[in-house]
C-alpha cells in the first residue's frame, strides 16, 4: 500500500499519479508496464515512484483496491442492497453497462486483473477481495429473503456462495468470448449479446433461489 509520502500529497497530486497507475495497468500485461512512462505521464521521477510504494507490484494492489472501491461506490448509489436481485439481473443491464463505461479503466484493470490467463498474482488477488464481495453480497441476499423475494429456508451465506460462483463463471465465460474473438475487453461485444446470456443466466436463477 503507498507509503507516507504519497498520502501526504496535494490531493490532486494522488489522484493524478492513481488515474495514470490505473490507466497503464487496464491497458497493458503487468510485465509490460513501464513505471518510467507513468512517473512521465506524471510529470514525476521515476524514483519518486519507488518513494510514494515499495515496489511495482505495490503499486498494483493499490490500483486494484482503488478500482474495486470505486465500483463498490458505484453500487451503493445505485442502491443495491434495497432491490429484488433478480430483477436487478434482469432489468438493469443498460444502466450497469451504461455506468461501467464511466469508470472504464477500473473496470479494464478488474478484469484483467481477475480473469486474464497471464494475470500475475490471480490467486492472492481473488483472495484478497473475496471477503469483501462476499459480505456485500450477502446484505442484499438477507434483506431479499426479508422480502419474500428469494427462498429463506437456505442461509444466506450459501445463496451467496452459490451466486458468486454462479455470476464469476458467467463473468469469465463472457469475458473470454470477447479475449479469444475479439482480442478485447468485453466493451466491443455487442450488448445484445449481454441480454441474450443475462436472460437465460436469470431463468436459471429463478428455478434455484425464487420463492415458490
Amino acid at each position: 500500500m503507498p507509503k507516507a509520502t504519497f498520502l501526504n500529497l496535494a490531493q490532486e497530486k494522488k489522484d493524478l499519479i492513481t488515474d495514470a497507475l490505473i490507466k497503464h495497468f487496464a491497458t497493458k500485461p503487468y510485465h509490460l508496464v513501464d513505471i518510467s512512462d507513468v512517473a512521465k505521464e506524471c510529470r514525476v521521477a521515476k524514483g519518486s515512484m519507488y518513494q510514494y510504494f515499495e515496489n511495482k507490484k505495490d503499486m498494483y494492489f493499490y490500483t486494484i483496491e482503488v478500482a474495486y472501491e470505486r465500483f463498490l461506490q458505484l453500487l451503493t448509489k445505485m442502491d443495491m442492497v434495497h432491490v429484488n436481485i433478480l430483477d436487478y439481473y434482469e432489468n438493469s443491464l443498460e444502466s450497469v453497462w451504461n455506468a461501467m463505461k464511466d469508470l472504464r479503466y477500473e473496470y479494464m484493470l478488474l478484469e484483467m486483473a481477475f480473469f486474464s490467463h497471464d494475470s500475475p498474482f490471480k490467486d492472492e488477488i481473488n483472495e484478497k477481495f473475496l471477503k469483501q464481495s462476499r459480505d456485500f453480497l450477502v446484505e442484499i441476499i438477507k434483506y431479499n429473503q426479508k422480502q419474500g423475494f428469494i427462498r429463506d429456508d437456505i442461509d444466506p451465506l450459501l445463496i451467496g456462495i452459490f451466486l458468486e460462483g454462479a455470476s464469476f463463471y458467467m463473468k469469465k465465460f463472457i469475458i473470454e468470448k470477447a479475449l479469444n474473438e475479439n482480442n478485447t475487453t468485453t466493451f466491443e461485444l455487442d450488448i445484445d449479446y449481454f441480454k441474450d446470456a443475462i436472460s437465460q443466466f436469470i431463468k436459471l436463477l429463478k428455478e434455484g433461489i425464487a420463492k415458490k
